[in-house]
């Protein structure tokens, strides 16, 4: 029976369309997955290149944890550990270039001002030079600058350069530039590089901003941080590894990797859905030829391969065609996002092992769906074929355990390329919401009676006739409509819950500036600014400024961990309503921030770190010393931080913590403020070298960078309602094919061409309706879940999408009834009499 394979081959060609809406149903689900593996490897990538710019040969960087830096004393004291070969010190801040106080008008954009030892930087990195010379020997005020900043400021080799100081502008002759922008120009290439004296004269500071430690060979790295912990015992600090960098950068990306891969998984479990239930038609069409065959001597084996051939040749190609549209996809994420958390995305990734793994994956995927077919085409009994269509009730119960088996499939194939970024805590996330679309799809079938009859009141009212014959139709294969519904409902209930996250998302992000910050307008410095230097005086007093709140925003090490702080004033907040407090009487724990000694705390940290009222924090302070803070208050949400809300403290702890100034100031204007006095402030706040932002700008810039995440989720989960919509024209024209006789009956007693073709369409229309019921229903209780793993709270109330929810509801038809186009057409031209004489 080798003859069968040609069979099988015969068998796709006999079906072209449906074979090839199946093939691009495949690739359309690699695409998705491929697109993901190769961004996500673009993104690592990043992050290799940023941490090996970064730390250059360094195996450990010593990190001043608080404004006030290291001292000269621990670094001596660190280069003279067991071990450490090179100690290499700087000192790095920002600021402007000019060469006196900056005037009205947009402010320039600033430098990065970077202080090295120009004898120990070069044992560290590379300070490769596109012209002029290093830095040498001596006291000379000289500099290197970036290429970026060379070409942009039109800055030459023994150019002065003017720095804008604490007191005053000091001034700078330009010795070389890099032939890059070095590791301290971030996304701007913007650095000026001089001495390190030099560097902290420009800011009034003696301190160290970090030492890079290159240890020797052969040293064994844990115990020289063993040494160095024995060593620093008056100064916070943080000790990591490059390892550790890339760990820290990687967790920015983790949430997208994985609702990257999560949205992969669904548009290839979309996919198989298209694929049984093409298989499963073509077991159905070719029953007779089955039952011949094992009349002929057939094994079932050979049968259950015959239908496992057509699969793999649908898995192979499709899944060749979608490594290739994944490319050009994963370009295109690439291009629209730019950068995800703090990594930058130069582009996509392409390694040999991803598109293995996405080939293996689409091809894998495929088979899992055509088990079940398989199955029941190798079981056709060959008397029974000859009389009937096999659709046996037990076929119904095996089509249940097949959507499980894939499910389990599905999983266990994700779990094996799962990205790196992604923690534990995505991966139970992305597991829950899966088997909650499972879980949504299983029930389908029970409740699909009732929703076809919902469905169809709409189309009632319009063609009464033929919507009888769609529901009809609908239901006369359950588990197969069931399955196409499925399909479409786990791809609109992702458009649904991205929706409504992503809108959550706005909202909160949004909440924290009317909630927490005083003000209408925040200023902010590119440097700390000392309250000393009178700038909230200067703000106070001009026309219309009602109040100004200085803001400071920094690291604190409490009881041993890493946590965001902010410095307020809490008689500021008192008296302008800000800070919704949960726990704690309000008043009383403003005034105790004033005093000192006080701490109030966001929900979330309080519920993650079981804190309530009257429980103690250990603080270190600059000096190295130990500060116990009481919590006088838990607020819904507190001012945001590089990895989540802050801890508020006042300004009288800001200062025994070490913190040189303020951030931002926070500008409240009185009522009937008029636009001359806002751009007096405006004005006035640039010249102090102040940046003016209103909040409804900061809204704007939060809600533009989430709209183009969301957007892109949005794009990928479209994908997976597409595969469906793929899926719905393989089961309409299977549902043609079957009803032939029918419709020459139908036709014979009056029906016309026209009515025929609005019935398979309004069939189209009451599946893809029900479709978006079930979808819409599962986004809600999928985007709750997202929200509620994330630790926040899903308001329906407040956050219900209701543009995604339109979305899916339009999708969700007018795509179900773009796709009867055909089988409709198929329908309306069958002819009377070869109709009524089809067996």
């Amino acid at each position: 029976m080798r003859g069968l394979h040609g069979l099988a081959w015969r068998g796709l060609r006999a079906r072209p369309l449906r074979t090839a809406l199946t093939t691009v149903g495949v690739a359309l689900g690699v695409a998705v997955l491929y697109a993901g593996l190769a961004t996500n490897a673009g993104i690592g990538a990043a992050v290799d290149r940023a941490v090996g710019t970064m730390v250059g040969r360094a195996d450990l960087r010593i990190a001043a944890f608080g404004e006030s830096g290291l001292s000269d004393e621990t670094r001596a004291a660190v280069a003279a550990v067991p071990g450490v070969d090179v100690a290499a010190p700087s000192f790095e801040r920002r600021t402007y270039l000019g060469t006196g106080l900056i005037g009205p008008g947009p402010l320039p954009a600033p430098v990065t001002l970077v202080g090295i030892d120009p004898e120990l930087e070069p044992r560290i990195h590379d300070l490769a030079l596109a012209s002029g010379s290093p830095i040498g020997p001596g006291d000379d005020p000289v500099a290197l600058v970036s290429s970026t900043l060379a070409s942009e400021d039109g800055l030459s080799v023994g150019a002065r350069l003017g720095l804008q100081g604490v007191d005053a502008p000091v001034y700078l002759r330009i010795a070389g530039i890099l032939a890059g922008d070095g590791p301290w120009a971030g996304a701007t290439g913007r650095a000026v590089v001089t001495r390190l004296p030099v560097a902290q004269s420009v800011f009034g500071a003696d301190g160290l901003t970090r030492v890079d430690l290159d240890l020797a060979d052969g040293a064994d790295q844990g115990a020289v941080i063993e040494a160095i912990q024995a060593t620093i015992l008056t100064e916070p600090y943080v000790v990591s590894s490059p390892r550790d960098l890339a760990a820290a950068m990687e967790a920015s990306t983790g949430d997208f990797a994985a609702t990257t891969a999560l949205i992969a998984a669904i548009a290839l479990f979309a996919g198989a859905f298209l694929i049984f239930n093409t298989l499963s038609m073509t077991v159905v069409e070719r029953v007779r030829e089955l039952g011949l065959l094992r009349a002929a001597g057939a094994t079932r084996g050979q049968l259950s391969a015959y239908i496992l051939v057509q699969a793999s040749v649908i898995g192979v190609v499709g899944a060749a065609v979608g490594i290739v549209a994944g490319g050009t996809l994963a370009a295109g994420i690439a291009a629209w996002m730019g950068s995800v958390g703090s990594v930058p995305i130069a582009g996509p990734v392409v390694r040999l092992g991803d598109a293995v793994a996405a080939m293996a994956i689409g091809l894998g995927v495929t088979l899992a769906a055509a088990v079940e077919p398989a199955r029941r085409a190798g079981r056709v009994p060959p008397v029974e074929a000859l009389k009937a269509r096999l659709d046996l009730p037990s076929a119904r119960h095996a089509r249940l355990r097949w959507l499980v088996g894939v499910f389990a499939a599905v999983g266990v194939l994700g779990l094996a390329i799962w990205p790196r970024a992604a923690g534990e805590a995505a991966l139970q996330r992305s597991i829950a919401i899966y088997a909650v679309l499972l879980a949504v799809t299983l029930l389908v079938p029970f409740v699909l009676p009732v929703l076809a009859r919902i469905a169809g009141t709409p189309f009632m009212l319009l063609v009464r006739l033929e919507e009888r014959l769609a529901r009809a139709s609908v239901l006369r294969d359950r588990p197969r409509a069931a399955l196409t519904v499925g399909a479409l409902t786990v791809g609109l209930a992702m458009v649904v819950a991205l929706g409504g996250v992503g809108q959550h998302a706005r909202a909160a992000a949004g909440a924290w500036i009317a909630d927490v910050v005083p003000g209408d307008v925040i200023v902010t410095s590119i440097f700390p600014r000392g309250l000393d230097e009178g700038l909230v005086e200067t703000l106070g007093a001009l026309p219309g400024v009602g109040s100004v709140t200085p803001i400071a925003t920094f690291d604190l090490a409490v009881d041993g961990r890493r946590v965001d702080g902010a410095a307020m004033i809490g008689a500021d907040l008192a008296a302008d309503g800000r800070l919704h407090l949960v726990e704690g009487d309000r008043a009383e724990a403003l005034a105790a921030l004033d005093k000192g000694g006080a701490v109030i705390v966001p929900s979330g940290v309080a519920a993650r770190d079981g804190l309530v009222l009257g429980s103690r924090l250990t603080v270190v302070a600059a000096d190295g010393s130990a500060m116990s803070m009481r919590v006088v208050g838990v607020a819904g949400r507190t001012l945001p931080g590089r990895s989540g809300e802050s801890l508020l403290v006042g300004w009288a702890d800001a200062d025994r913590l070490g913190i040189d100034g303020a951030d931002a100031f926070a500008v409240r204007f009185v009522e009937g403020a008029s636009a001359i006095d806002r751009a007096a402030l405006a004005d006035e706040a640039r010249t102090l070298a102040l940046d003016p932002v209103p909040l409804d700008r900061i809204q704007g810039a939060i809600g533009e960078a989430l709209n183009r995440v969301f957007g892109l989720f949005d794009v990928l989960s479209l994908i997976a309602v597409i595969v469906a919509t793929l899926g719905i024209v393989n089961t309409l024209t299977m549902n043609v094919f079957e009803r032939v006789r029918e419709i020459g009956v139908l036709r014979a007693a009056g029906m016309t061409r026209r009515q025929v073709w609005r019935s398979v369409v309004v069939e189209a229309g009451i599946t893809g309706l029900v479709g978006a019921i079930c979808g819409v229903a599962a986004g809600f209780l999928v985007g709750g879940l997202m929200v509620a793993l994330s630790g926040g709270r899903w308001d329906l109330a407040v956050a219900v999408p209701w543009l995604a929810v339109g979305v899916a509801f339009v999708l969700g038809v007018a795509l179900a009834m773009l796709a009867a186009a055909y089988p409709a057409r198929l329908a309306s031209g069958i002819s009377i009499v070869r109709a009524v004489g089809y067996e």
